[in-house]
């Protein structure tokens, strides 16, 4: 009985993200260069960037007093943020280094569970109760010009 072999074409994008998570940084700073079995799994060479490629954004959040504050971090992976005090997982989805834009995927916790809030990309509103009513935290996020300051 004879052989059959063909080749598929496979989107990297969940790989990328096996890879991302492995390596504990965000998939879109992944590249991946090769990819080969060895030992019955698959060896994949990637890179991502160093601190210094890593996007630093600032992240300016008004809460529903309008009141505005901003944050400056690096988003090498998924980033849990305590905005206007609620529980916020941000991660970067997109990073033009080039024209300094920054997109992201947010989650917020709703009756306990992670759930993925509308508008993400360079800004987004976050649902709140304040005293019964529902009000709104709004964010927008940035490349930040200077990196922050290391306390060493």
């Amino acid at each position: 009985m004879g052989t059959t072999r063909k080749s598929v074409r496979i989107p990297l994008g969940d790989l990328r993200q096996q890879v991302a998570d492995s390596l504990g940084v965000a998939a879109s700073l992944v590249d991946i260069h090769g990819i080969r079995i060895e030992d019955g799994a698959l060896e994949v060479d990637a890179s991502y960037p160093d601190g210094e490629s890593v996007p630093v954004v600032e992240l300016f959040v008004t809460d529903p007093d309008g009141n505005t504050e901003s944050y400056v971090t690096e988003l090498d992976g998924a980033k849990n943020l305590l905005i206007a005090g609620e529980d916020v997982l941000v991660e970067l989805v997109d990073y033009d280094a080039e024209r300094g834009e920054v997109f992201v995927s947010v989650k917020h916790r709703q009756d306990g569970e992670m759930v993925t809030v509308l508008g993400c990309g360079e800004q987004w509103v976050i649902p709140v109760e304040r005293d019964g009513e529902e009000r709104a935290v709004r964010c927008r996020i940035q490349s930040a010009i200077d990196p922050p300051a290391d306390d060493d």
